[in-house]
C-alpha cells in the first residue's frame, strides 16, 4: 500500500471505529433501534470489515491459515453491517413502504447468499479477491446500501431545512443528516469505483496505487464527515449556529 494512502484509511478506521463504539454505548442505553442499527453498520463495514480484510491481505502467503480466518470473520463483519444498513434504510426512512421493505429483504438475503458462497467456492481464502467471484456481490450490495442510505440521508436534510426555517428543527441535528449523506455517498462511491475496476480487470484493489489512493481519498472524506456529525468540535457546533442565526 502506498503511503500517500495511508491517512485516508487510518482516518476511516478511527473515526468509525470511534462511532460505532459510541453508538453502540448510545444504544445500550436507549434501546432504541437506530442507534442501534448504525452503529453496527458503521462498524461491520468500517474498522471490523475493511480492517479486518486488509489484515487478512498482510497475512495471506505468510500464515494462509490465519489469513483465512481473518478473512472469514471480516467478511462476517461486513455482511452484518450491510444487513443493518438495509434495515436502517428501510426500518428509518421507509418503515411503510413495501418496495422499501422488498429491497431491504432482498440485500439481506443477497448478502447473506453471498457469505454461504465465499465460503464454499473459496474458504475465505484471501487470494480469491483478486478475482471475479462470489465477493463481487457482497460489494456490489454494499455500494447498494451506502448510495440509498446517501439519497434518503440528503431528501431527509431538505425537509429538516425547510422545518428549521419554521423554528421547528435544530441546526446541528439539521447538518448531521446533510454529513451523513455526504459520509455514506463517499464510501459508496469509493466502493463503487473498486468494485467496478475489480469486475473490468479482474485485481484487487489494494494492488492498483492509483485505486487505492482514490479509496483512501473517499475514506478520508467518510471520516471527516463522521467526525463532523458525530464528534463535532465546539468550533465546528459554533459555526452552525452562526450560520444559522445569519440565515435566519
Amino acid at each position: 500500500m502506498s503511503p500517500l494512502a495511508l491517512p485516508g484509511f487510518l482516518a476511516f478506521f478511527v473515526v468509525a471505529l470511534a462511532v460505532g463504539v459510541r453508538l453502540l454505548g448510545l444504544a445500550a442505553r436507549t434501546r432504541q433501534l437506530p442507534e442501534l442499527l448504525m452503529g453496527v453498520g458503521v462498524l461491520g463495514i468500517g474498522p471490523l470489515g475493511f480492517g479486518g480484510m486488509v489484515l487478512a491481505l498482510a497475512l495471506d502467503g505468510r500464515a494462509p491459515g490465519a489469513a483465512r480466518v481473518a478473512a472469514g470473520a471480516a467478511t462476517l463483519a461486513v455482511s452484518l453491517g450491510v444487513a443493518a444498513k438495509y434495515l436502517f434504510d428501510w426500518r428509518i426512512y421507509r418503515p411503510d413502504r413495501r418496495g422499501a421493505a422488498v429491497a431491504a429483504a432482498l440485500g439481506i438475503a443477497g448478502v447473506a447468499a453471498s457469505y454461504g458462497l465465499e465460503a464454499h467456492a473459496s474458504g475465505f481464502a484471501p487470494a480469491a479477491w483478486r478475482g471475479a467471484g462470489w465477493h463481487l456481490l457482497r460489494q456490489a450490495l454494499q455500494v447498494g446500501c451506502l448510495l440509498w442510505g446517501a439519497g434518503e440521508a440528503f431528501v431527509y436534510w431538505g425537509k429538516m431545512r425547510r422545518r428549521q426555517a419554521l423554528g421547528l428543527a435544530e441546526p446541528l441535528v439539521t447538518n448531521r443528516f446533510l454529513l451523513w449523506g455526504v459520509g455514506a455517498g463517499a464510501a459508496g462511491i469509493g466502493s463503487a469505483i473498486g468494485t467496478g475496476v475489480q469486475l473490468v480487470t479482474g485485481g484487487a484493489p489494494l494492488d492498483m496505487p492509483w485505486l487505492t489512493l482514490c479509496s483512501s481519498f473517499h475514506g478520508m472524506v467518510a471520516a471527516v464527515a463522521l467526525w463532523l456529525a458525530f464528534l463535532p468540535p465546539l468550533a465546528y457546533r459554533r459555526w452552525i449556529a452562526r450560520s444559522a442565526a445569519a440565515s435566519g
